[in-house]
């Protein structure tokens, strides 16, 4: 039995003061990021918010994709990631979160937007997998008037 092909990803992180970091690709792409610890109003994500965006870009990429394949006719789509985790100690990983999807689009159809959501957390999007064992993972949906 062979092993399966894997892709390799690098990134980093530079510090620039205090607690403000700038994140970047091998292409470019930079993000900031500043706990807000200091007194001063953060430049950037904190780290662990970063995590939920990323959960919820993840996700919502899926989601647009899955129901693009299924010819819906989506015209917005916002997730909306909330984390639960303790307020004292280290570490504070999330032990719960919840993503909620709010789309619209001309005529979308239920079962597909379920089928889209339901698949991107439990069997498409890496970054839940990534933390699904330490987070319980929930998520909801909500198609509003286009």
């Amino acid at each position: 039995m062979s092993a399966s092909p894997t892709t390799e990803s690098t990134v980093a992180v530079e510090w620039v003061e205090k607690d403000l970091f700038l994140g970047s690709d091998e292409a470019g792409h930079t993000i900031v990021f500043d706990s807000g610890l200091t007194g001063r109003p953060p430049k950037g994500f904190g780290p662990m918010k970063a995590l939920l965006a990323s959960l919820g870009a993840c996700s919502g990429m899926d989601v647009a994709a899955i129901l693009g394949k299924r010819k819906q006719k989506l015209s917005s789509l916002r997730v909306v990631v909330k984390g639960k985790r303790k307020q004292f100690g280290n570490p504070k990983p999330y032990t719960e979160i919840h993503v909620a999807y709010v789309l619209s689009g001309d005529k979308l159809e239920p079962r597909f937007v379920k089928e889209a959501v339901t698949d991107s957390i439990t069997k498409y999007c890496s970054v839940a997998a990534t933390i699904n064992e330490k987070a319980k993972i929930t998520f909801s949906y909500q198609i509003a008037k286009p």
